[in-house]
């Protein structure tokens, strides 16, 4: 059986194994059964943004040889090949509240050349594919203490990176701990999915720090009077203390 694939990328060549992995001929998923009766905004993404769409495979205890899940009972992988530079994250949304029971794992596919950073060329270099992949999923995150109203859902995403080299690791005895497991790879770059809550919290805490301090820098370079740079400085003291704390 040759696998779907979206671009140069398929199940098999992520690390997945080939028992969860989706044929070609059933891959393939047409653009238009997501994009009907949506509005023209979204209707324009689907069009402009995503060339197509494949479900790369299906994670489910007899695919990948775990148990059930308590929460998760199936994960679909599915590759997005777009047309943009940015993640399509209205898409991805739209599709995961159609498939709201399932868990799904977006691969999104670029080409190269829509990497504006300065280290596209050597992205390039060590990838013979000519394209880029980053992993996407859709989470629930839980609502803050002491504030009210509903868990809110958002898309999460990986930084990108060149497609050759773009894997993911099936950890876990059944499919909650699988799902725990992929959400810790896409978000903190870890296949340790325990205390998930945590260090996800820790991540952006760490995130909201170096933005901190990137503009407390700025302040203090420009700040003329000598009592404002000394508090800059010392907020900013504080601000490299909390997040060396948090980086050991």
């Amino acid at each position: 059986m040759t696998a779907a694939h979206c671009g140069s990328v398929s199940a098999p060549g992520l690390g997945l194994p080939a028992s969860c992995a989706i044929g070609e001929a059933k891959g393939t998923l047409p653009k238009q059964m997501f994009a009907r009766g949506v509005s023209s905004r979204l209707k324009q993404r689907f069009a402009n943004d995503i060339g197509s769409i494949a479900m790369l495979a299906l994670l489910r205890p007899g695919t990948i040889g775990v148990e059930a899940g308590k929460k998760v009972r199936e994960i679909l992988v599915i590759g997005l090949r777009q047309q943009c530079a940015e993640a399509p994250k209205e898409v991805m949304e739209h599709i995961a509240g159609l498939r709201a029971a399932s868990n799904i794992l977006f691969v999104c596919v670029r080409d190269d050349d829509m990497d504006d950073q300065a280290d596209a060329e050597s992205d390039r270099k060590a990838d013979a594919t000519g394209e880029q992949c980053l992993f996407a999923l859709r989470r629930v995150e839980p609502a803050k203490a002491g504030h009210q109203g509903q868990a809110q859902a958002t898309i999460l995403t990986s930084e990108w990176q060149p497609a050759g080299h773009a894997k993911l690791s099936l950890n876990g005895t059944d499919l909650d701990e699988v799902w725990r497991s992929l959400c810790a790879q896409v978000i903190l770059g870890d296949e340790d999915g325990s205390d998930l809550e945590q260090k996800i919290a820790l991540h952006r805490r760490a995130i909201e720090l170096q933005e901190e301090i990137a503009k407390l820098e700025g302040d203090h370079h420009r700040a003329k009077n000598a009592q404002k740079r000394n508090e800059i400085f010392a907020k900013l003291r504080a601000d490299r203390a909390e997040l060396e704390k948090l980086r050991a």
